[in-house]
């Protein structure tokens, strides 16, 4: 049995160039507990910071009050402003990824039907989306932030989360569409999984509002997810039927 799961769900085609960070911090290569405990402080007040303020606005000695620590320590640990920012975004991003990565299933599709290998993917990402979603929080907040103005830390998540399970996905698309497809058709198709199911999740607030009591209350990431893979399977099978 093949099982799918996503870490992460932050699909994106940025429409603005990344911002540029000259400079990638990494932490001493020896710290002791103190110097680490010190670090995730100001991790965790840089992410709440900078979530509530954009990296313009924020502020190294407010993120220092709050983590208790001096001004010294924002270099020591992190090189510099810049370099706090970037460090944070992947800390948020870890963070968020975190009931994904528990799942711990990243196992290419090699036997069954491929069919069912995609309702599986879809049904992951909609129903660990859907747990996942808290607008309100912190970590949240600051990735929405990078995404709306990235730096070379997104293309870092992208790397090393996205990109991966997007690889995934198209090699689910693979054997149901037409031998000749082009790899940009075929990633389009992905792109279009991956929009419906992100659909839900932040069109969240709003879907509620739209239903009836009733429906409310049979909406459920199984249907949800049952529904995206039917439209996708229609549009696949059309590219198999001759040309009238």
């Amino acid at each position: 049995m093949v099982g799918f799961a996503l870490k992460g769900n932050f699909i994106h085609l940025a429409v603005n160039p990344p911002r540029t960070i000259p400079r990638e911090s990494f932490p001493p290569r020896f710290m002791t507990k103190e110097d680490r405990d010190t670090r995730e402080r100001l991790l965790a007040a840089a992410i709440q910071e900078f979530a509530l303020h954009g990296y313009e606005q924020g502020t190294v000695r407010r993120i220092c009050a709050k983590a208790g620590a001096n001004l010294n320590a924002i270099k020591y640990y992190f090189d510099d402003k810049r370099g706090l920012y970037v460090e944070a975004v992947k800390a948020a991003h870890r963070e968020k990824r975190r009931p994904f990565a528990e799942a711990n299933m990243l196992t290419p599709p090699t036997e069954g039907d491929p069919r069912e290998w995609l309702y599986r993917f879809v049904f992951s990402m909609v129903s660990l989306s859907m747990e996942a979603h808290d607008r309100a929080d912190p970590h949240h907040m600051l990735l929405m932030r990078e995404i709306a103005n990235p730096t070379e830390a997104l293309e870092g998540i992208v790397r090393e989360f996205i990109e991966p399970h997007f690889n995934m996905l198209n090699a689910i698309l693979e054997p149901l569409l037409p031998p000749d497809t082009p790899s940009l058709k075929r990633k389009m198709f992905g792109f279009s999984v991956i929009g419906q199911c992100i659909y839900y999740k932040m069109a969240a607030p709003i879907i509620p509002m739209l239903l009836t009591e009733e429906e409310r209350e049979q909406l459920d990431a199984e249907q949800i997810a049952r529904h995206i893979t039917d439209v996708v399977l229609t549009s696949l099978d059309a590219l198999h039927r001759p040309e009238a």
